[in-house]
């Protein structure tokens, strides 16, 4: 990897102030918050408290330009048009969207993995109420093929809904084969990108994802209270609404116009006044991303991920279970921990290694971690955890 990447990198890791003491490898629960989302809001609470009235943007930007300037940088993020994003409350509300909106009706199926992260499953299940059929597909050692979940499939089958990267195995599905494969069928393809997108190369048209779901809080470092959601236009002509309100009209705070006519775009599915500080905050995480340059990224982290299990899988006592092929791989490792290891929360914590020691029973073993890595670790928190576990040995 050439050395103005890697320098580009270390200026990203020095902005969050975490990683001075911490080796923070717990990124796929709760990433950390950069500086200059700190200060941006910060400022928009500042100017709210000590100002009052609107908060201005950057480079005095009105809050609809700054909403319209975040959905260009995370349309570039995921090679889509700002016209076909929505903001929401989080992610489930989001999915819930699509869910309540594509027209499910008793006799409908819908095909999914067994075991999948619980919001989105949770939004499927109120659906059997109405006479929906769920089948599920059973992973095998977290493995999800294209071919187990099209063998689901039949013509009662309205959408296929996969989580792009499982939260407790680091999965990561064959997007695209199972992508062109529902756009050939005439089945909504459906993902929840939580764990794949601001770390993993995520472009809708490739994958012919037909709704795609994120959130904020995890690789797209801010706080929380803030979903989002790509709809692509085919899907706009059926996806029903679920309510409206001043944002969802083509003509926003105009307050003399006697009805409502809604947008064309995707803001069409936006109803009141949103979380505009986590909106404001996002774009700038989405420009830093794209100024690592996505896929570029992708492949540094899927290298620094394989060579650090290569470290981890030196302890004695230490295995990583989750080794899937490169396409399958995310930043995402499961380590398995011997009996022998007397680690626990109490030591790592003592060494200031932010990783959860946990129940291994879901992998078959004794004990285990999930580690995630972000673009902001280094080599030094893999060492710190290594050394960490090793010194539980002795």
């Amino acid at each position: 990897m050439e050395k103005s990447f890697l320098e580009q990198l270390e200026r990203e890791r020095a902005r969050f102030p975490v990683l001075r003491n911490t080796a923070y490898l717990e990124t796929a629960g709760t990433g950390l918050i950069p500086d200059y989302v700190y200060e941006g809001v910060k400022k928009y609470q500042d100017d709210r408290y000590l100002i009052g009235g609107d908060s201005r943007w950057g480079e005095g930007k009105g809050t609809l330009a700054m909403i319209a300037e975040a959905k260009e940088n995370l349309a570039k993020m995921i090679n889509a048009s700002p016209e076909d994003l929505a903001f929401g409350n989080n992610s489930s509300q989001m999915f819930n969207l699509f869910v309540n909106g594509i027209g499910l009706k008793s006799g409908d199926n819908v095909v999914l993995a067994e075991g999948g992260w619980i919001g989105t499953r949770y939004a499927w299940q109120l659906q059997e109420n109405y006479g929906v059929e769920l089948r599920y597909v059973k992973p095998i050692k977290g493995v999800v093929t294209p071919q187990m979940l099209f063998e689901k499939c039949d013509s009662c089958t309205k959408a296929v809904s996969v989580n792009y990267v499982e939260s407790t195995t680091g999965f990561r599905v064959d997007a695209a084969e199972i992508g062109a494969w529902c756009r050939r069928k005439g089945i909504w393809f459906a993902v929840d990108g939580v764990q794949a997108l601001g770390i993993l190369s995520v472009d809708v048209e490739r994958d012919q994802i037909d709704f795609l779901v994120g959130n904020d809080y995890k690789w797209m470092m801010h706080y929380s209270g803030l979903g989002y959601a790509y709809i692509h236009p085919k899907l706009r002509e059926h996806l029903h609404h679920w309510g409206a309100g001043w944002m969802s009209d083509v003509d926003r705070f105009n307050t003399s116009k006697e009805h409502l006519v809604l947008r064309r775009d995707a803001g069409a599915y936006e109803q009141g006044y949103p979380t505009v500080s986590g909106i404001f905050a996002l774009g700038m995480v989405a420009e830093h991303y794209l100024n690592l340059g996505g896929k570029r990224l992708e492949n540094y982290m899927l290298d620094f991920v394989e060579k650090a299990c290569e470290a981890l899988e030196k302890i004695p006592g230490v295995s990583v279970w989750n080794k899937y092929e490169r396409k399958n791989r995310s930043t995402i490792v499961v380590v398995l921990l011997s009996k022998e290891l007397q680690v626990d929360q109490e030591k790592l914590d003592k060494a200031r290694v932010a990783a959860h020691v946990q129940d291994g029973a879901l992998y078959g073993a004794d004990r285990s971690m999930r580690i995630s890595f972000h673009y902001y670790n280094n080599w030094e928190d893999v060492k710190a955890l290594c050394q960490a576990i090793q010194g539980c040995r002795e």
